[in-house]
């Protein structure tokens, strides 16, 4: 009878066990266990690379500006690196909740993790950062070949789409420098001009609020996405086709065609074909009647 008792309290012991190691106890911090400080020299990072799950985004500053080198050669998006290096800058280490490499991935620290590294002259650091956390303020993270890994007190939300790291500003000219516009739509063109203060349609008076309100939205121009697929070339007969000229003589000429389910876009100055949603195509190149004072 003892016996049997015995057995089946060890049977008990052994299930507890079990599920307090799936459960994670035994990946609780004794108290006396330091957790390190990060210090990271960031005004100092001249580099960063950003491995996500299913790509790899390098990027280097110069001259005080971010750029992205890889996939391709484009200007950074400022908000989106400054958001991670000030993240990672202010990243606080709350306590370790394993060393065992067998559990990375209940902790996310796997492949679906993504691993930032940054560089600087004389130094660098790799951070694996988890998607979860133990509650919505924090994450989990690995830093560098150590093997602890560590809640934290705060998030680092490294965007997961590679495109928002590209700056996607196509063109920036102040509106109320702009002086005039020709757009072709389809085969069909007009002008638009500022003449001794008034805005004229050809040869029509135009309705300057709806003209200056469609201006605005070239101050800046920001693209949805880009088209890596299609080279410039390609829009060089393209059907719509805008040209912006400033008060300082410069033309800024935009050109424009569907593709696939949205719209290609293309600057004369710049060697990316950019992306926007098929809804801003009518914003962009107006019909001609719709920028027409209308006689009360």
């Amino acid at each position: 009878m003892r016996k049997n008792r015995n057995l089946i309290l060890g049977v008990a012991f052994v299930l507890l066990a079990l599920i307090a190691w799936i459960s994670g106890v035994f990946d609780q911090n004794p108290s006396n266990i330091q957790v390190p400080e990060v210090n990271l020299p960031i005004d100092e990072v001249t580099q960063m690379s950003v491995a996500l799950p299913d790509s790899r985004i390098e990027l280097e500053k110069e001259g005080g500006q971010w750029f992205v080198r890889q996939p391709i050669d484009i200007l950074a998006d400022s908000s989106t690196v400054s958001r991670a290096l000030n993240e990672l800058g202010e990243l606080s280490l709350n306590n370790r909740v394993t060393s065992n490499e067998s559990r990375y991935g209940i902790y996310g620290i796997d492949s679906t993790a993504t691993t930032v590294t940054l560089s600087w002259p004389d130094g660098s650091e790799e951070f694996v950062i988890s998607r979860q956390g133990r509650d919505f303020s924090s994450i989990f993270v690995r830093i560098g070949d150590r093997p602890e890994i560590y809640a934290t007190n705060g998030r680092v939300t490294i965007n997961q789409d590679p495109e928002r790291w590209r700056n996607r500003m196509v063109i920036n000219p102040n509106s109320g420098m702009i002086t005039s516009a020709r757009v072709v739509d389809q085969g069909m063109a007009y002008e638009v001009s500022l003449i001794n203060d008034i805005w004229m349609v050809d040869d029509q008076v135009g309705d300057s609020l709806v003209i200056t309100n469609w201006l605005r939205r070239f101050s800046p121009l920001n693209a949805d996405g880009f088209f890596d697929d299609l080279p410039p070339q390609i829009l060089s007969d393209a059907n719509y086709r805008l040209d912006l000229t400033t008060n300082l003589n410069t033309t800024l000429s935009l050109q424009a065609m569907p593709a696939e389910s949205d719209v290609a876009l293309i600057h004369s100055g710049k060697q990316y074909t950019y992306r926007i949603f098929e809804s801003r195509l009518d914003q962009l190149f107006p019909d001609r009647e719709s920028l027409i004072a209308q006689n009360e």
